[in-house]
């Protein structure tokens, strides 16, 4: 994936840089017989800082706001010849987006069974291939269906286009989390085989994100000891993270940390409740 960022200039400053241009000309050419030139056209020597160019001259002016448009072009390589191929598979709705050695499927599938179909064939179509089994090192689902819901990767797939800033990670972690948690077996750190594509994706986030520090927190809910639910919190946050490191995330800059029941999100007695604080967050932050 290649990715540019387009400044935007106003005509005004286009023009201000033209007419610098002409006068800077003008003025070490030592053409100045013309009277008239000279009265239109002063050339002075001006103090870093910004202007406006109004009325044939040049006037200290407050900064606009600067527009960066970002334009993220289309696959190249290897990535592109695969999303080609993708409809002759049967699935011309399904893209590629790679950074980093993780490759994320996007798209929108018109039914789950589609989704997994096009799943499949994807990450069979990049192992197999000569370089992008070379260059990819996980593949991420991303594929959301229609009516139904996202792709557990499509925070990643956003983070890849981004610039990869604390507040992209951040929001990347948060996105790919939201309305899911990292299920374990019951009372054990055991992650359940249910959360591998979600774990994969939190995977993808923390490879991206690697120039931060990011924090693998922990949290039970209300039943049990304090000392039980410490301990167990503990245990699933460092699994959490073995899972990442497993799959080739540097954990030098991971810390795992449990907090057991000291920080609900809803401090009700019921099953709702404890479904809620029962969960996994991660937290980015810089070195």
């Amino acid at each position: 994936m290649v990715r540019v960022q387009r400044v935007m200039i106003g005509a005004v400053a286009s023009a201000a840089v033209l007419a610098m241009a002409a006068c800077t000309a003008e003025h070490s050419s030592g053409s100045t017989s013309d009277a008239s030139r000279n009265a239109s056209n002063e050339c002075v020597p001006l103090a870093d800082g910004y202007y406006l160019f109004k009325d044939g001259k040049f006037v200290a002016a407050t900064p606009p706001t600067t527009v960066v448009e970002r334009v993220v072009e289309a696959p190249v390589g290897w990535s592109a010849e695969l999303e080609k191929g993708f409809g002759d598979l049967g699935f011309p709705w399904m893209g590629l987006r790679v950074r980093d050695k993780v490759a994320t499927l996007i798209g929108l599938a018109p039914d789950a069974a589609a989704k997994e179909r096009a799943f499949a064939a994807g990450e069979a179509a990049i192992k197999a291939h000569p370089v992008g089994s070379r260059e990819v090192s996980l593949v991420v689902d991303g594929i959301a269906v229609e009516g139904g819901d996202k792709g557990v990767g499509e925070g990643l797939a956003e983070l890849a286009e981004s610039e990869l800033s604390l507040a992209d990670c951040q929001k990347a972690f948060v996105d790919t989390m939201e309305g899911r948690n990292i299920e374990f077996q019951l009372n054990q750190a055991s992650i359940s085989p249910a959360s591998a594509r979600l774990l994969d994706a939190v995977t993808g986030v923390a490879t991206l994100c690697s120039a931060y520090d990011i924090e693998i927190e922990g949290h039970t809910d209300s039943r049990g000891s304090d000392s039980y639910n410490l301990q167990l919190s503990q245990e699933r946050a460092d699994a959490v993270k073995q899972y990442l490191m497993d799959r080739g995330v540097d954990g030098t800059n991971i810390r795992a940390v449990g907090y057991g029941e000291t920080r609900p999100i809803d401090p009700a007695d019921t099953p709702e409740a404890w479904a809620k604080n029962r969960r996994t967050q991660f937290k980015v932050s810089a070195r």
